[in-house]
């Protein structure tokens, strides 16, 4: 019997130590499988949010199915997470970009990115903690990492799985139920991980369980395993103890330097206490006895009973190995389809159908050409039979693009690795086949995107290129008008010219990198340059520091030949010289002007003013000593003298118009011509005129001189209707053309449009004074006061059927 609890012991300490392998070997395999995902791959490639999603869908769909897992991570370089599937109440969920954190302080995260390529790191078997505190309720976590290449081989990061710890403990404690005695999993300085009861366990973690550990409790039974770790069972003061060890490095038959594991070992113990052993001892004697008398049916039923034991082992085992195999396949985010030698299909796991469109029965014992299009059957049979005689694992048909069909006949473009699985004497071939419909679109998006940016770069006629950021490199990359610029042949004959050499003042491209540099950019440096045939041109160039796809600093910018803008703003300064040349000579004019203006003002009307009362006093005083032909004389005098003064005022107007400065302002025109025509009314208040003015006219300009265009065109429809019995005046608008038009319409005396061009000229008259009076100024002052406002003045009439003005204003919106 005493042999019987040896064995039972060593039994228990076996199958959990098998447990734990079996258990952890999964989690390798799943690593491995991770980092070598394709969607990984392409999201290292490019990580554009339409990747990522992807990524992140494949490892939520993997933890989902796969439930050894409480979380997987992605942390880049930096230490910080990327992508992480968590799991919240039980069901893994996406954790958004916002939650995700920086991990780069944890020991976990900086052993792992020290890592080289195919190492693994295992940390220490301990508890979850966030924000330096332990999570409750407790989460054992034994994490696991590997570092992640991109194609070029750089290290991109790591993969972290975060291994549910709690699957061993309680695999732990259904064992030691089991036993005779007690199970206990500890790590390598005697703590416990799982004991007999839980305020012992993790006594390593917790400050006020420093002293509770399997070392301090059961000291010569620690001194002993530690002494002598061959003898894996040993009594102590009767206590019978039983052990054994898992060393992380030896796990997985990697090679072990490759391995770096937090915890040295794990040590699986199981204690049979004397008490317990000694009942056990007694019971045993008692059976020997009965067993004695029936010796040879007890050794048919041992045999027996070992083999059923045994039986029940191997079909545990390989339950176990097949539910592993097949949640492995059924979790993977690809469409994975098993051919055997002969290609009919014998397995296909969930994504297949769902991709495919068949159900699993529809697939099974079927050709692989099935789900081929049929242009390709012939040459895949051949591809087949050529695979089964050099079967290796590697993606096919690199290079080319691949389709598969649905079963209702639409085809999908499809990325598939091939791997040989041999059973026995019989090979299998398993295809993981992934649907790159998202990925084609996207790229053929991106193909669009590009062509249409390049299009764009080289119809612009101002030169587009990226330049290496050195002073004496060459172009990278030019446009068409770039070439065109520097007279080059060709782009390729451009790029080998360093660019120092395309300048005309040596050193000039130096110091505009090294501004370059400085700021970060630089914006429109002019900068003398020379054609590859020698002639000299100005160019703006501008700059900005960039990082291409592999790293590599340079300088994408523009080049303008601003030649001829040099030549029109050399122009424009001749210009700009001889008009303030022009000024100072038309403000000294001016200044002639004003001293004329006041001889005029002072000087002749002197004269005039004498001639007119002496004249006046001659005919008052001394009329009865001349006859009528002396006082018409001298009435002829006095008149000709009123009409000189007359013509000075109009001519002083006249000359304050065309210097006066202008005064904006909006200006209601329709009040405006309705005082100017009561003032008339009231001058002559016995005339009767229809007088129409179109209400809500307003401009934008100066209202006295715009008071003074409408006295003149009023007042001449008013003069010049006044021999009309039934005479009509009207003022109004009209648009021409999207411009607002005003006119002043009578239907007077009219003119003939042949002299129309002389209307508007200083003095000009067409009408006898006798007939009409006036000077003949009132329309050329109109006209001046029109043009200051940046409008014109036109007119339409017919003799005798009246005259119609038509005058415009500029906008205040075009000022």
């Amino acid at each position: 019997m005493l042999d019987f609890v040896h064995n039972e012991e060593l039994q228990a300490i076996k199958v959990a130590s098998q447990f734990v392998t079996e258990e952890l070997r999964i989690v390798h395999d799943d690593m491995f499988y991770l980092r070598d995902q394709p969607v990984l791959r392409d999201w290292l490639e490019r990580e554009s949010s339409p990747n990522q999603d992807r990524l992140s869908s494949d490892l939520l769909t993997f933890v989902k199915y796969r439930e050894l897992y409480d979380s997987i991570l992605f942390v880049d370089t930096n230490g910080k997470e990327k992508v992480r599937i968590s799991r919240n109440r039980g069901q893994p969920v996406i954790v958004p970009g916002s939650e995700l954190q920086d991990k780069s302080s944890l020991y976990f995260v900086e052993q792992a990115l020290a890592l080289n390529k195919d190492n693994i790191y295992i940390s220490s078997f301990d508890l979850t903690i966030e924000h330096n505190k332990i999570e409750q309720p407790i989460k054992p976590v034994i994490r696991f990492g590997t570092p992640v290449f991109d194609q070029r081989g750089q290290k991109r990061g790591i993969i972290l799985l975060n291994y549910r710890g709690q699957r061993v403990i309680d695999r732990f404690r259904t064992i030691s139920q089991q036993a005779i005695g007690s199970l206990w999993l500890l790590n390598d300085k005697g703590y416990w991980l799982v004991g007999d009861r839980p305020e012992d366990e993790w006594g390593f973690i917790y400050p006020g369980r420093k002293d509770r550990s399997f070392a301090n409790d059961y000291s010569e039974a620690w001194s002993a395993m530690m002494a002598n770790p061959e003898q894996t069972q040993f009594d102590v003061n009767g206590d019978l103890f039983t052990y054994g060890e898992i060393l992380p490095k030896t796990l997985f038959g990697d090679i072990p330097e490759r391995i770096v594991s937090g915890d040295r070992r794990w040590l699986l113990v199981a204690r049979v206490p004397f008490g317990t052993f000694m009942v056990k001892n007694v019971m045993g004697v008692r059976i020997l006895a009965f067993i004695a008398l029936f010796l040879l049916l007890g050794v048919v039923s041992w045999f027996t009973a070992h083999y059923r034991i045994r039986r029940r082992q191997i079909e545990e085992q390989v339950r176990i190995s097949e539910t592993r195999f097949r949640g492995l396949v059924e979790s993977a985010p690809d469409g994975i389809v098993i051919v055997n030698k002969e290609g009919c299909i014998i397995l296909v796991n969930v994504q297949a159908e769902r991709w495919f469109g068949y159900s699993r029965d529809e697939l099974l014992n079927q050709p692989i050409e099935l789900l081929i299009p049929e242009r390709f059957h012939v040459n895949h049979r051949q591809y087949r039979q050529a695979y089964t005689k050099d079967p290796v694992v590697r993606p096919m048909g690199v290079g080319l693009e691949l389709f598969a069909r649905r079963k209702d006949g639409s085809e999908i473009p499809v990325e598939i690795n091939l791997s040989p699985l041999k059973i026995g004497q019989e090979l299998f071939i398993i295809s993981i086949i992934r649907d790159i419909t998202g990925r084609k679109q996207s790229e053929q998006a991106r193909r669009e995107a590009q062509a249409k940016y390049q299009e764009l770069v080289n119809n612009l006629r101002v030169g587009v290129y990226r330049h290496a950021a050195t002073s004496d490199g060459c172009f990278l990359e030019v446009n068409p008008a770039i070439v065109e610029m520097f007279e080059a042949e060709s782009a390729e004959q451009l790029q080998k010219y360093p660019v120092n050499k395309l300048c005309r003042e040596p050193g000039c491209w130096r110091e505009f990198i090294h501004k370059a540099r400085q700021k970060g950019y630089i914006d429109n440096e002019e900068i003398p340059l020379v054609t590859l045939k020698g002639r000299e041109f100005s160019a703006s160039v501008t700059a900005a520091i960039k990082k291409d796809s592999a790293g590599n600093t340079c300088f994408d910018g523009i080049i303008e030949n601003i030649t001829e803008r040099k030549a029109v703003e050399q122009r424009i300064q001749q210009l700009n010289k001889a008009l303030r040349e022009r000024a100072t000579v038309l403000e000294s004019v001016n200044h002639e002007l004003e001293a004329f203006s006041y001889s005029v003002s002072h000087d002749l009307r002197a004269p005039l003013r004498a001639v007119d009362g002496f004249s006046r006093i001659l005919l008052d005083e001394y009329a009865d000593r001349l006859d009528e032909t002396g006082r018409d004389r001298l009435r002829r005098v006095r008149a000709a003298a009123q009409r000189m003064a007359t013509l000075i005022d109009d001519m002083l107007k006249l000359s304050r118009i065309t210097r006066s400065e202008l005064k904006r302002e909006d200006v209601d025109l329709s009040a405006l011509a309705n005082e100017v025509i009561d003032e008339l009314r009231r001058l002559e208040p016995n005339r009767v005129v229809q007088c129409t003015v179109q209400p809500g006219i307003s401009a934008w300009g100066d209202a006295r001189l715009l008071r003074i265009v409408l006295d003149n065109l009023l007042g001449n429809a008013w003069k010049f209707t006044s021999q009309q019995p039934d005479a009509h005046i009207e003022f109004g608008v009209q648009a021409r053309s999207d411009q607002t038009v005003y006119f002043v319409r009578d239907n007077g005396a009219g003119f003939d449009m042949a002299y129309a061009e002389k209307l508007f000229g200083a003095f000009q008259r067409l009408h006898d004074a006798s007939e009409f009076p006036g000077t003949g100024i009132g329309l050329a002052t109109a006209q001046r006061v029109i043009h200051k406002h940046g409008g014109h003045i036109c007119a339409e009439s017919e003799v005798g059927k009246g005259a119609t003005f038509y005058f415009t204003l500029e906008a205040r919106e075009d000022l």
